[in-house]
């Protein structure tokens, strides 16, 4: 099964530790999808050509993700400033975020040409090649798996997915009314991760839950969507099956959450 994420490659800059990791959700969700048995994963995404993209290659050289199509352009890699709470949650300071080449980053000819080969393609939803995807999606057959964050703008979003086949997204209970209505308008899984309350997921107005997995001791947030994203699209992209998928995402976020970095 063929894998591939198009989005943000990042370097995950944890301040208070002085130490420096590959992020960003497409590398994240490579870096723990790549584990699964059977699949084939591809990222693409751009880097600089600074310290920042030297770190992310050396330390995702060992992993087994197809790195063609990981470009590297003149100018500052993506990164971002994560802190602490005593809890292991992560939080951001206002100026934490700097783009870099990343905010300028477009599909090419070739990059377009290769995600039309795989069988899932992954992205998230204020990644600037999001669009692209997306048009690509309604010519090709790979199944579409979009990461909304944290995002709220439900209004917007009804022409957008229609096109998707599985949408996460993070958050509260509030939201999951707007999920079960679109599974019954729309053809996709609509996935809700909720942190310690576990997950939901809605299709075709069917609901299923999955408890979250208790950890003995939370080190770090960082990546805990991502890696669940990971584990449900390995299992859902095997067999179809929701419940088993969210149980495969809920055990991936739970061994993520107990190590520092994304994956």
């Amino acid at each position: 099964m063929k894998i591939m994420s198009a989005g943000c490659v990042c370097a995950d800059v944890f301040e208070e530790l002085g130490e420096v990791r590959p992020g960003g959700e497409s590398l994240n969700f490579c870096g723990n999808v790549c584990e699964f048995p059977g699949v084939e994963c591809s990222l693409v995404g751009v880097l600089g050509n600074d310290e920042y993209a030297k770190a992310i290659r050396d330390r995702i050289s060992f992993l087994p993700i197809n790195t063609e199509f990981l470009r590297t352009v003149p100018g500052e890699t993506a990164h971002n400033s994560i802190f602490h709470s005593s809890d292991g949650d992560r939080y951001f300071l206002s100026n934490s975020w700097s783009g870099g080449v990343f905010d300028c980053f477009t599909l090419g000819k070739d990059e377009l040409n290769y995600l039309r080969t795989a069988d899932i393609v992954h992205t998230h939803y204020d990644s600037p090649v999001f669009r692209q995807v997306l048009e690509l999606r309604k010519r090709s057959n790979f199944l579409l798996a979009v990461d909304f964050n944290d995002y709220r703008e439900f209004n917007d979003w009804e022409e957008t997915v229609e096109n998707i086949d599985v949408f996460f997204i993070s958050g509260s209970p509030d939201i999951l009314s707007t999920l079960k209505q679109w599974s019954h308008q729309f053809g996709g899984v609509f996935v809700a991760t909720l942190a310690s309350e576990g997950s939901v997921a809605y299709y075709k107005g069917e609901k299923f839950r999955c408890s979250a997995l208790p950890v003995e001791k939370i080190v770090d947030t960082t990546g805990a969507g991502d890696s669940y994203q990971a584990g449900f699209m390995a299992s859902y992209g095997a067999d179809r099956d929701i419940l088993k998928a969210m149980r495969a995402g809920s055990s991936q976020a739970a061994k993520k959450i107990t190590r520092l970095g994304g994956f």
